[in-house]
This record gives C-alpha cells, structure tokens and sequence, in this order.
C-alpha cells in the first residue's frame, strides 16, 4: 500500500489542469471535489492571479485513488489519513486497506493478466467484455502505463498470432478498430487542457495506418504539449493554410508503407518551406524503420524509431523544452520495445 502511495506522490505536482479537465479525467464532481479540499485539504490546487484552481497530475492521480478507495469501502477521512501515513507506520495501517485495491502498474496486480484477457476477448469477439476489460484499464493505470503495459502489447500478440498463421485476419481487424476506437476517446479527453508548446501530428497522405501517431500523440499530451491530432490520411491541400493559422511549434508526420513516402516529402517541403515561422518538420514510420536509407530523401528531421526517441527528438525540435529531462513516463529501463510496438506500427 505505501508503495502504491509514493507512486502516486511520484506524479508531477506541476499546476495545468482546470477544474473541468479533472471533472472529466477523475469523474469525481465539482462540489465533491471542493468537500474534499475544504474538510481534509486534499487535492491541493494552485490558484490562478484571477482565483481559479489549477491541478496537476499528482492531484489528479490521487482524486483517482481516493474515488477507488471510497468505492471499495473505505471512509474518505480513513483514506486520507493512509494518504498521509508515515511510511514507517505502514504495518499499523496495512490491516485496513485490505478491501483497497488501486493496483498502478500490471506487474503489481495480483489478477490474471489483463492484457491476454482483453487480447482473449477481442479474438473471440466478445466485444462486451474486451470493453468492460478496457474500462477497468483506463480506472487503475495511468496513460503511459496503460500504453506501454496494455495497449502496445496487445497489438504485438495480435500481430504475432497473425504471423504465425492463424487464420484471424477478420478478428485482427476487429481488435486494431477496437484499439483505435479506445484510443480516440482518450484522446478526446484529454486534448483540450495541454497548455505547452503546440505539436500537430498524424499519418501521412494515403496512409490510414495511425494508430503509432495516436499513441504519440496521447503521450506528448501526458507531457503537456498541446496536441492536434490530425488523423489519417493527412493532405495537403490547404495545409499550408491550416498550419499558419494553428502556428504549432513541430508537425510530425507518419508513413508506414513505400507509397506513402513521397507524398509525406512533399508535406515535408512545405513545412520546412514554412520554417520562417517557426515550424519544423518531424517524420517516421515502419517505412523509415525497414528502410532507413529513405532519410535520406525526406525533408527535416527523422524522430527515431520508438516513442521515446520520438518524444526527445520532438523536445529537442521545440527548442524550448531542449534542456529538460523526461519524466517517469518515458523512462528508457520501461519499455522493451519490438518493431511492432515502435512509432512505425501498423
């Protein structure tokens, strides 16, 4: 349990969210939100010079774990005082928090596997569960977790059982929409409340493999850039337009197959054409992956085969944020990452 607790103290305490984004992340409601903070001086936001309350992913992540906890039994004054507890007193408390169960990492969990389980469900169709399975992935893991130690995954098992010759085209492309779909959404949620430097990005002309770019994005969001998702099959026509009047700060585009490559340099061109105001070209993809000679023809900068390298090439692009370390989320010892599970997937 207190291990449980540091992890949730370990979250950035930088001040960035408004009261409606953690509404909306947390499900918890304004005025329970208030309660807590006025009779146990938990969350703890910052203020605004104009009064409003800005939170941080630390009192996000700790609103989570209090609505949890609350759910599974335990008075809301208990779990705070266990919220406070002194690690050296944890056996005096571990008694009490039997029915707490606000598991943050898969490897903690003490249930069977949940990605093989929502793997299982997907291939058997069974639509209604691999949701369900979903759901409770999205309450008990944070986003980099979520990514990193189910979503990717996941996709990695289908793509292995289809490469080893199950017949499982059909359900493959279930599950790949079933991701996307889930993806989407938490993309949704969280869009809307990054207030750094402006990042657009998505697959390039012709390719409708997106999900690597959705990946990235969500995890660019976690850094607090604020993210336009452009989708798939991204065009050209009328982007120079759109992207004077977004005025990002970098523009990463994906392409996963060759016939992609050269419509992807002809974006390239005219964002780097761009570059006077500001804007920088970022690319990859498993084209650049498998053919890593083709950087060669592109235009700006290749972001580097995963989302780690990505993530750094894109900080370093910013200029801005060159200087500054990642945090836990993109911590290079996490992620052993395949070709499938790389910015380039399909």
């Amino acid at each position: 349990m207190i291990d449980q607790i540091r992890h949730l103290l370990a979250f950035s305490d930088t001040a960035r969210y408004n009261i409606k984004a953690v509404v909306q992340q947390t499900q918890v409601n304004v005025s329970t939100l208030r309660a807590w903070e006025q009779r146990y001086g938990v969350p703890q936001p910052t203020r605004t010079d104009h009064g409003h309350r800005l939170y941080s992913q630390r009192d996000i992540e700790i609103i989570k774990w209090l609505k949890k906890a609350t759910e599974d039994g335990i008075a809301i004054s208990q779990a705070v005082s266990l919220l406070h507890a002194d690690p050296a007193e944890e056996s005096t408390v571990a008694p009490a928090t039997s029915a707490v169960r606000p598991q943050l990492h898969i490897s903690d969990a003490g249930w069977p596997d949940l990605r093989h389980q929502i793997a299982d469900a997907l291939m058997a169709a069974n639509m209604r569960q691999a949701h369900a399975l979903m759901n409770t992935a999205i309450t008990l893991f944070p986003i980099d977790v979520l990514l990193y130690d189910v979503v990717l995954p996941i996709l990695d098992d289908l793509g292995n059982r289809w490469l080893h010759g199950e017949n499982c085209t059909v359900q493959v492309q279930v599950a790949v929409q079933f991701v996307r779909q889930r993806l989407a959404g938490l993309l949704q949620v969280h869009a809307p409340f990054g207030n750094g430097t402006r990042l657009i990005c998505g697959a390039g002309t012709g390719d409708e493999h997106d999900i690597g770019s959705m990946v990235f994005a969500l995890l660019m969001e976690q850094q607090a850039w604020d993210v336009v998702y452009m989708g798939p099959n991204v065009s050209i026509q009328g982007l120079s337009e759109f992207l004077l009047t977004q005025a990002p700060a970098v523009v990463v585009l994906s392409a996963s197959m060759i016939d992609h490559v050269v419509p992807l340099q002809q974006i390239g061109q005219l964002v780097v054409s761009l570059h006077h105001h500001g804007l920088r070209f970022g690319y990859a993809g498993k084209v650049f992956v498998d053919n890593p000679e083709l950087c060669r023809r592109m235009p700006g900068t290749y972001v580097g085969d995963d989302f780690i390298a990505a993530s750094q090439t894109a900080l370093v692009m910013s200029d801005e944020l060159a200087s500054v370390s990642l945090p836990n989320m993109l911590n290079g010892n996490r992620v052993n990452l395949s070709g499938r599970v790389r910015f380039g997937m399909q």
